[in-house]
């Protein structure tokens, strides 16, 4: 499936009993994608701003807001090299498309000091200009690292659906350079075993794909890793912070 297409999303948290048998159904009908079999990982950084104003508007389910966020795929020490993107998710009225740019290692580290990329092509220009108006309004800056362990199988470059399945799900507010022998993030966010399931789709879902969650019992539900890892670890439920303390309210 092509990450810059619009697609919906669906997400299901998956308990440990039913996360081997779920995955078995999947992988009757569809590839792992690009033939890793044992998965990989992802290492992600998100940003806001002081007022954790990404937060909120997931909080309210704002039908149009765009978060910033770094991301490398890759295990380090499997032998293949680590992957490094600058990504905007971008959701507009329950649709949700990624513009991303690939940096390198040194580049990304920048990024995550406050330093522009050089992205000289013409989408890189689009991506940054749009970069620098979302850090800058208002500021945003790293505030955790989330890591996980993905197991992926796709319909193919052409095809309409993509099945992940993200295990091992950590978080860690440390803002260490991203290197392959970096300490890995430590703190949970799902029990042990658990699994989230997430679903994209371009078109209607698969019938065979309905009727495996009719036969396993489960339904889709919001799981944000990156609120839950603000909800979970910066502030108690009595201490969050107020709806955008700093920047523009949200009408």
């Amino acid at each position: 499936m092509d990450a810059h297409q619009d697609r919906r999303e669906f997400k299901f948290l998956l308990p440990r009993e039913k996360f081997s048998a779920v995955r078995a159904a999947v992988e009757e009908h569809l590839e792992h994608d690009r033939g890793n079999a044992d998965g990989y990982r992802i290492l992600s950084e998100y940003f806001d701003s002081d007022g954790r104003d990404s937060y909120w508007e997931k909080i309210f389910g704002l039908p149009n807001r765009r978060r910033i966020r770094t991301r490398v795929y890759g295990t380090p020490g499997s032998g293949r090299d680590l992957t490094r993107f600058i990504e905007i998710k971008h959701k507009l009225d329950g649709l949700t498309v990624k513009r991303r740019v690939p940096a390198e290692g040194e580049e990304l580290d920048a990024f995550l000091r406050g330093e522009f990329p050089a992205l000289s092509d013409d989408e890189g220009d689009r991506v940054r200009a749009e970069l620098r108006d979302l850090l800058n309004q208002p500021p945003k800056s790293p505030v955790v690292r989330i890591q996980y362990h993905r197991f992926a199988y796709d319909s193919g470059v052409d095809g309409t659906l993509r099945v992940t399945f993200d295990t091992e799900v950590r978080c860690a507010f440390s803002y260490e350079p991203l290197l392959s022998d970096d300490a890995e993030p430590h703190l949970p966010l799902l029990e042990p075993g658990w699994a989230i399931m997430e679903v994209k789709t371009i078109g209607p879902v698969p019938y065979w794909f309905r009727s495996l969650l009719g036969r396993y019992g489960i339904a889709p539900r919001g799981f944000s890793k990156y609120a839950v890892a603000l909800e979970r670890y910066e502030f108690p439920s009595s201490e969050k912070p107020k709806p955008h303390e700093s920047g523009e309210p949200v009408p």
